[in-house]
Parts: C-alpha cells; sequence; structure tokens
C-alpha cells in the first residue's frame, strides 16, 4: 500500500487554538505548536503553528477543502502556495529503507505518520523562506551592481531602512521556528522513531538546507550594512557641504558689511 504525504506553507504564523475550536475533524492531538486530525483509513492531516499543513494520505479535492477553511478561519490571502510531495510504500514484506523521495515501512502507526508530517512541514517551511531569502539576495545584488556601475544606488533613506527591517522580519521569523529543526519528544525513548526521523531529515537536507539559509541571510544582512553605512557618509558629506556653504555665505555677508 502507497500512501502520498503532500505539504504546504501557507507562509505565516497559524492560530491553533482558533483552528481547533472551528475544524470539524477529529482531533487526536493537540499541542500550542501542533494539531493532528484523523481522516480515517490511515489518514491523517497535520497543522503547525509556523505555518505548514500538511496531507498523510488525504485526496486533493479533501486537501483543497481544508486549506480553504483554514483560510476563511483565519483570514488568510488565496495566493499560491509552497508544496511538496512525498510517498511512503508500506510492506510487511520489505525492508525499510529510505530512498529519494519514498520511505518503505513494514508497518505504519499514529507515532511514524506523525514523524513523516513533522518532516515534511519542515522542508516546505524551509523552502519558502529559502525563496524569501533569494529574493532578498537577489535585489541586494542588483543594489550592488549599481553601486559598481554608477557609483550610487538606487534605494536610500526610509525605502532602505524599510528595507533592513524586512530583512530582519524574516530573520526574526526563521529564529521564532528554529525549534522546529530539533529532535521530536518522540524520538527521545524510541530508536525505530528516531531512525527515521534522522533518516527522513537527511534524506531531504533539512540542516544543510537551514545552514545554507542563514549563509544567505548573513550575506544579505552583511550587504545592506554597507550600503546603510554608504548612504550615511553620503549623507553627512552633503551636511558637510552644507554647512561650507552656509559659512562661505555669512563671510561674504560680514565682507560686503565691511565695504558698505
Amino acid at each position: 500500500m502507497k500512501k502520498t504525504i503532500t505539504g504546504y506553507h501557507l507562509g505565516d504564523r497559524l492560530d491553533l487554538k482558533e483552528l481547533k475550536n472551528n475544524l470539524a475533524f477529529n482531533c487526536i492531538y493537540a499541542d500550542p505548536t501542533e494539531l493532528m486530525y484523523d481522516a480515517e483509513n490511515d489518514s491523517y492531516i497535520g497543522i503547525f503553528d509556523y505555518g505548514s499543513i500538511v496531507f498523510f494520505g488525504v485526496d486533493n479535492t479533501t486537501q483543497t477543502s481544508i486549506i480553504n477553511a483554514v483560510r476563511k478561519i483565519l483570514n488568510l490571502g488565496s495566493e499560491e502556495l509552497k508544496r511538496e510531495n512525498f510517498d511512503v510504500e508500506i510492506n510487511p514484506d520489505a525492508f525499510y529503507k529510505v530512498i529519494f523521495d519514498r520511505l518503505i515501512i513494514k508497518a505504519l502507526s499514529i507515532d511514524i505518520a506523525k514523524i513523516i508530517m513533522l518532516n515534511i512541514a519542515q522542508s516546505v517551511a524551509l523552502d519558502y523562506y529559502i525563496e524569501q531569502s533569494n529574493i532578498l539576495l537577489n535585489q541586494t545584488f542588483q543594489f550592488s551592481l549599481e553601486l559598481e556601475e554608477k557609483g550610487k544606488f538606487s534605494i536610500k533613506g526610509k525605502p532602505l531602512l524599510k528595507y533592513i527591517g524586512r530583512l530582519l522580519n524574516l530573520k526574526n521569523k526563521i529564529t521564532q521556528n528554529i525549534y522546529i529543526f530539533d529532535s521530536p519528544n518522540l524520538t527521545w525513548n524510541d530508536e525505530y522513531l528516531n531512525q527515521i526521523n534522522t533518516d527522513l531529515s537527511r534524506e531531504l537536507d533539512i540542516k544543510l538546507r537551514h545552514s545554507s539559509l542563514q549563509d544567505s541571510l548573513n550575506t544579505v544582512r552583511e550587504n545592506l550594512e554597507i550600503l546603510k553605512d554608504i548612504n550615511q557618509h553620503s549623507h553627512s558629506s552633503t551636511l558637510e557641504v552644507i554647512v561650507i556653504v552656509l559659512i562661505a555665505l555669512e563671510i561674504v555677508n560680514l565682507i560686503i558689511d565691511k565695504i558698505l
């Protein structure tokens, strides 16, 4: 038997308390960071407070219906979502294995489904944050190119500060959700669950992509700091010129007064 797991990221934090009170499904697990629903026939729905929703063996029509319900309950936008798929093959005669985008196991349990959904939730969240950081990195590259070719750049003053604020906000979101990359409590005393979690995390490049994301954001931050310093220096130089002109005008006025 094969189950397809599909993860989405809605781009923002989700109010799990509001969802728990309004979603018409059987909630089988709830904590401040995660909700898990039974969708029947070994199918599950996982909703994570950092913005990810994962469907385990749920058909596309039901997925769309639930996403629309979540958007309506939380008053979210309807933009296209980041999406990731992963397959689980359940075969009592097969050996445990993780290969490419597929996990092979002998039997399925709720805890195993939970570990799988958690890793897909992390992976699709990383995709979203990496996409956002790449947008910032590309824009910063354009500013650097302007500086190289023209000796100046188009973003200054308040727009530059707002751009830096956007970067800091993204870094804060990632820092706020950094716990998602820790090993879940389920794996602490269960060697098999820990093995599944470790193998999935490695197969999905969770830690490597997270490290790359942090490096990308640090590069953007360093470049913006340089641009900000140049902008401040340019502003200071302008003020110095204004002061010199004012002093010169005052001297001219004094000379004219003396002559007259």
